[in-house]
């Protein structure tokens, strides 16, 4: 079965009366969006208004302790009537912010999804990206993005966003963005209420991302980036890469992919983090979702990508203390948003928010 323990049967038909028959045939086939789960989410006058947003900036150190001297620039989205849950979405490697705005497929964001919802959204740079502060290699720190995001955290529940003091911190990462997320929790526990997890596991293939160090090079060589004179510890995938290692191209459309390699973004990443083992520390609850043709994570010796039973039991093992999930979503890889199956995965962590961040 497609989700075995980790969505059990009563779920799942829970999901299919909700979608309907049709849909739920075509998420079995690989292609399904579930777009009636994901666009009846919400209740309400939430559920029929679209999302308000607006740019923030959130001061931000390079250190923990440090001054507030750098910026992290984001798109805060609330439902109307406002939220007392959060979510924080951080991007992976090579992405700003708008891989959380985007739609893969014919449904809502993931951001349109949640709103709709009930649920406020910002959606962030990360620093070296998008609008957010580009600190020289020199300036960055082992901790630098964890105490970037820790402070947004922060900003977050003191009402330094819009005025409002949200109650619930949930924190959706993509791809390194997850990495950070749970570096975040597992040194600082109680830090956030839940941890989503895309693109990302306890178990990458090792052999891959040796691989993939060829499809990228320093973002001073990158034409898109000449214009922002960044130092040698910025880097960027090389041109024309991207959907041979982020995408499975039968699962997203050809003008995504295009309009990605468009957009990227430059990064830098001097991060240090502390060992899978340390994530017994994590006691908030936690959903892991991976793309089943992922590949930096699938693979024989790395994560088990088989199905969502398999994946969780391979992962429970390094959360010991948490409430864990675990998802596969067929015909999908690396960056789950992007794909034709967004709606899906988007509607499934809806779910998952809605039974463990109350």
């Amino acid at each position: 079965m497609l989700y075995g323990t980790a969505y059990d049967l009563e779920r799942m038909n829970v999901i299919k009366k909700r979608a309907g028959m049709a849909a739920w045939r075509m998420w079995l086939a690989g292609v399904g969006v579930l777009t009636t789960l994901a666009a009846g989410a919400g209740t309400g006058a939430a559920a029929a208004d679209a999302p308000r947003c607006k740019s923030v900036s959130v001061a931000v150190p390079l250190t923990e302790g440090g001054p507030l001297d750098q910026r992290i620039a984001g798109t805060l989205c609330r439902p109307r009537g406002g939220a007392r849950t959060i979510q924080v979405l951080v991007p992976g490697g090579t992405y700003d912010r708008s891989y959380w705005l985007r739609k893969g497929g014919d449904g809502p964001s993931f951001t349109e999804t949640m709103v709709r919802a009930g649920y406020a959204v910002l959606a962030i740079d990360r620093l070296g990206a998008g609008r957010s502060s580009w600190p020289s290699g020199a300036q960055m720190r082992p901790d630098s993005h964890q105490a970037s995001l820790r402070q947004v955290v922060r900003a977050a529940r003191q009402g330094k966003l819009d005025g409002h003091r949200y109650r619930r911190v949930v924190a959706a990462g993509n791809s390194v963005g997850s990495t950070i997320i749970r570096a975040v929790e597992a040194r600082n526990p109680d830090t956030l209420d839940g941890i989503i997890l895309t693109g990302e596991s306890s178990t990458p293939n090792e052999r891959a991302f040796e691989e993939f160090a060829g499809a990228i090079h320093p973002a001073s060589e990158d034409p898109r980036f000449t214009a922002r004179r960044l130092d040698e510890a910025y880097y960027t995938t090389r041109p024309g890469t991207r959907a041979d290692w982020f995408y499975h191209r039968p699962g997203a459309r050809p003008e995504v992919i295009a309009r990605d390699e468009a957009t990227k973004e430059p990064d830098t990443f001097l991060e240090s983090f502390p060992p899978i083992t340390d994530n017994r520390l994590i006691r908030v609850p936690v959903l892991i979702m991976v793309g089943d043709h992922d590949r930096l994570l699938c693979g024989e010796g790395a994560t088990d990508c088989t199905g969502s039973a398999a994946l969780r039991e391979q992962q429970k093992r390094w959360y010991p203390n948490a409430p864990l999930e675990a998802v596969v979503i067929p015909n999908t890889g690396h960056v789950l948003t992007l794909h034709r199956s967004a709606s899906a995965s988007s509607a499934l962590a809806l779910d998952w928010v809605r039974r463990y961040i109350r």
